[in-house]
C-alpha cells in the first residue's frame, strides 16, 4: 500500500474539491436570476461546453458530470491503482501484460483496495502460470497475450465478484474505518462525544510510534484503508498535527533561538540549515518529520512539549465528531485544513500542535542556557 500513497492523496484532494464545486454550483443555481433572452447569443464552444453557458440546465449537467466522476474516483480509481501496483510488483517480468490484466481484474474490486491488492497478486500468479502453459503448448504470441492480458484478468474479476470476497473485504474496510473513527463510541444523539482523554492518549502513541518504526508498518496502512473511498482519514489528520506540525514548530524554534544558542544546546549552522528545510517541507509538503527528532532527543523539555503538543492537538480532533475532521498529510497545511469538513477545528488542532512545540523548544533553549550559565559559575 505504501507505493500507492500518491494516488490516494490525489484522489482524496480531488474528491474534496469536487464536493466544494458541487456545493458552490448548488448555491449558485439557487441564487441565479435567469433572465429569458429572446435571442440568446452562444458561440459553438458554449453549445458543446454547457459549463460556459450559465443556465439552469447547464448547472444540472455539470452536477451530473461531477457526480459520475466522483463515483468513479470513490469506487474504482484506487482499487485499480492497487491492483496494478500489486500485479507489477509480483510479476515484473511480464511487464505490460501484468498491467493490462490487473486493470481488467480491478473491475470486480469496486470499493475495496484490499480486493485490488488481492486481484493484483492473483493476476501475477496466474499470468506466469498461463504464460508457461502457452509456451509449452506452442500457442502463438498474439493468442498468448490475449489469454494472459484479457483472459486472466476477466477470470480473476469474475472469481472475486462471484465468490463474495470483494464484499467481505469491503465490509472489513468499513469496520476498520468505524473503529478508527470511534464511531462505536458515539451514540445516536447529535453532539455526543467520544471518551475524553482518548485523543490525548492516541496523539502520544502516534508520536512515539513514529520514532520506533510503527508508522510505515501500522499507521500508514490503516490511513490508506481509511481513505479507500476518496475520503480523508482521521489518522491522516492526526499525522498532520502530531508529526508534521510538531516537527515544523520545533524547526521554527530552532531557527528563532539560534542567535541565542549556547554550547549546552548544541545548535550549529547545519542544525539551522536542516531546520529551515524541515520547516519548509513540513508546511508545504506535509513530510520530513525526521528533521525534529535530533532536537527532541537533545532536550528533555523539547521532547515533553512535543508529546504534549501531539496529545492536545489529537484531543481537539477527536473530542467531538471525528468524522468531521478527516484529512491527510503529504500536502500543504492549508490544503490539509480545507480537506476537513470542520475547517475551524482542524485549523485549531494544527495551530495547537505548531505553537506548543515551538514554545517548548524556546523554553528548552532558555533552560539550557540557564543550566550552562550555572555550570560555568560553579
Amino acid at each position: 500500500l505504501d507505493s500507492c500513497v500518491p494516488a490516494f492523496v490525489a484522489v482524496c484532494v480531488t474528491c474534496r474539491l469536487l464536493e466544494l464545486l458541487a456545493h458552490w454550483l448548488e448555491v449558485h443555481s439557487s441564487l441565479m436570476d435567469i433572465k429569458e433572452d429572446p435571442q440568446p447569443r452562444q458561440n459553438a464552444y458554449q453549445v458543446y461546453h454547457p459549463i460556459l453557458s450559465w443556465d439552469a440546465d447547464a448547472v444540472v449537467k455539470v452536477e451530473e458530470l461531477i457526480a459520475r466522476l466522483y463515483w468513479q474516483l470513490q469506487f474504482h480509481a484506487l482499487p485499480t491503482v492497487c491492483a496494478v501496483i500489486s500485479g507489477t510488483t509480483y510479476a515484473p517480468e511480464i511487464g505490460s501484460v501484468a498491467v493490462m490484466a490487473s486493470c481488467v481484474a480491478s473491475v470486480g474490486c469496486g470499493g475495496s483496495v484490499l480486493a485490488g491488492l488481492l486481484a493484483g497478486c492473483s493476476v501475477a500468479y496466474l499470468s506466469k502460470r498461463a504464460l508457461f502453459a502457452c509456451i509449452k503448448l506452442n500457442v502463438p504470441a498474439t493468442m498468448t497475450n490475449v489469454l494472459n492480458a484479457g483472459g486472466v484478468g476477466c477470470a480473476v474479476a469474475l472469481a472475486l465478484s462471484m465468490t463474495g470476497i470483494v464484499g467481505c473485504l469491503a465490509e472489513f474496510g468499513n469496520l476498520l474505518r468505524n473503529l478508527v473513527r470511534l464511531t462505536f463510541l458515539i451514540p445516536n444523539p447529535p453532539g455526543a462525544t467520544p471518551l475524553p482523554g482518548l485523543g490525548f492518549l492516541l496523539g502520544i502513541v502516534f508520536c512515539y510510534g513514529s520514532k520506533v518504526g510503527w508508522y510505515h508498518s501500522v499507521f500508514l496502512p490503516i490511513i490508506l484503508i481509511e481513505m479507500e473511498r476518496g475520503e480523508g482519514s482521521i489518522l491522516g489528520a492526526v499525522d498532520e498535527c502530531t508529526l508534521c506540525l510538531v516537527s515544523a514548530g520545533i524547526c521554527l524554534g530552532n531557527i528563532v533561538t539560534a542567535p541565542l544558542t549556547v554550547s549546552s544546546v548544541h545548535i550549529t549552522n547545519s542544525d539551522v540549515a536542516i531546520s529551515k528545510r524541515g520547516l519548509k517541507i513540513n508546511l508545504l509538503c506535509g513530510d520530513f518529520i525526521e528533521a525534529a527528532y535530533p532536537f527532541m532527543e537533545r532536550s528533555y523539555v523539547v521532547n515533553v512539549f512535543a508529546y504534549l503538543a501531539s496529545g492536545i492537538s489529537t484531543e481537539l480532533l477527536l473530542h467531538h465528531r471525528p468524522e468531521n475532521v478527516l484529512s491527510s498529510a503529504y500536502i500543504p497545511v492549508g490544503l490539509s485544513i480545507v480537506l476537513a469538513q470542520d475547517m475551524k477545528r482542524m485549523a485549531s488542532a494544527c495551530s495547537a500542535a505548531f505553537s506548543i512545540s515551538f514554545v517548548g523548544f524556546v523554553l528548552g533553549n532558555i533552560v539550557g542556557r540557564r543550566l550552562d550559565t550555572k555550570g560555568k559559575k560553579e
